[in-house]
């Protein structure tokens, strides 16, 4: 029987080992989807609560009898059944059975999931560093930001919250490219909105900052076009909150960002993230994919290395994703290996 033949036969949800990973904490994601064809489980993990519910309650059962290898069958399948409701925990959902499926694939044609996707896959992916949750005026934080720059990362991203004033928010940030010796990318966490952007924007060298990411606390086009014809100089990122393909082209072409930091499961998944990968790069526009899904943006970013750049790697949450996981992937002077193991190239400890 050909692998084309194979058919989803089961979908569930575990909940991860806390014996295993150790006490759970506010914050961390407890759950794995898995399917099932021929004897083999196809896996991704860890996923949060709500979305691991609606697969389980839902979308799993859809999927039942699908053949494994048509993807985009599959995705335009489930979003096509949540219909109004495919956008945002919808699609995040669709996304983590999405890659528990292109895991199975690779399982049952022993290949990597980068190797599925194209058949020259890079054998290791750059990677930049994100700490977010870091004090910039803490006394510590400018031997933090050092030891991290000193890894070797393709550059590093620092949380710039819009609470503070605007001259010491400047000072922040040229403190932490100077602490990193490189201009580094600032995370807004959507909390500037247009008036501090427009007072920071002409305050900003690029040689100090290369973008400012979410600043705005919504990402749609009329917001951001404005915000390009007020804020004249800075340079913006946004990506991870988008939902539909169709937005995001429009986005890209009129609004031009620095970066596109699209998430590889909350966008529906890889099968969906290559259309995306496709729309950044006839935008010429460049990918730098969301950390939060960091397994499956390295197969994507391997299997596309023209159009996706240096993937975010969250130096506190993610060894903390990983706690349940063998096969686990860690930053060697910037880069990570691309798995050889067949799937995604993770196993749920148990």
């Amino acid at each position: 029987m050909s692998l084309a033949d194979a058919v989803i036969e089961r979908v569930r949800v575990e909940h991860l080992d806390e014996s295993v990973a150790g006490p759970w904490q506010s914050g961390d994601s407890r759950h794995a989807v898995v399917v099932e064809a021929r004897g083999v489980s196809g896996v991704y993990a860890p996923v949060d609560e709500l979305p691991a519910a609606l697969v389980a309650t839902r979308l799993g059962q859809s999927a039942l009898q699908h053949p494994v290898t048509d993807h985009t069958g599959l995705v335009r399948g489930l979003l096509a059944q949540l219909g109004p409701h495919a956008a945002g925990l919808g699609r995040w959902a669709v996304g983590a059975l999405d890659c528990a499926v292109w895991d199975l694939h690779g399982r049952l044609a022993d290949l990597p999931v980068a190797a599925l996707l194209t058949d020259r896959p890079a054998p290791r992916v750059q990677v930049y560093a994100s700490w977010l949750s870091l004090d910039l005026t803490d006394s510590s934080a400018a031997a933090s930001v050092m030891a991290t720059a000193g890894e070797g990362f393709a550059f590093t991203k620092w949380g710039l919250r819009g609470d503070a004033e605007t001259t010491e928010m400047v000072q922040m940030a040229e403190r932490a490219a100077a602490w990193a010796g490189h201009s580094v990318a600032v995370d807004a966490l959507g909390t500037w909105g247009h008036l501090r952007s427009v007072e920071v924007a002409p305050l900003l060298a690029p040689q100090t900052v290369r973008w400012v990411e979410d600043p705005l606390p919504r990402t749609d086009q009329a917001a951001y076009t404005r915000l390009r014809s007020r804020a004249k100089g800075l340079r913006v990122a946004f990506g991870e909150r988008l939902s539909h393909l169709e937005d995001t082209k429009a986005l890209l072409e009129d609004c031009r960002p620095e970066a596109f930091t699209f998430d590889a499961v909350w966008c529906g998944g890889i099968t969906e993230a290559r259309g995306w990968l496709d729309a950044a790069h006839d935008a010429r526009v460049p990918a730098h994919l969301h950390g939060r899904a960091f397994l499956p943006a390295v197969h994507l970013a391997a299997a596309f290395p023209d159009a996706a750049g240096a993937v975010e790697y969250q130096v506190v949450w993610e060894p903390r994703r990983q706690r349940a996981l063998r096969g686990t992937l860690r930053p060697d002077g910037g880069h990570v290996v691309l798995p050889d193991r067949p799937g995604l190239g993770m196993e749920v400890r148990r």
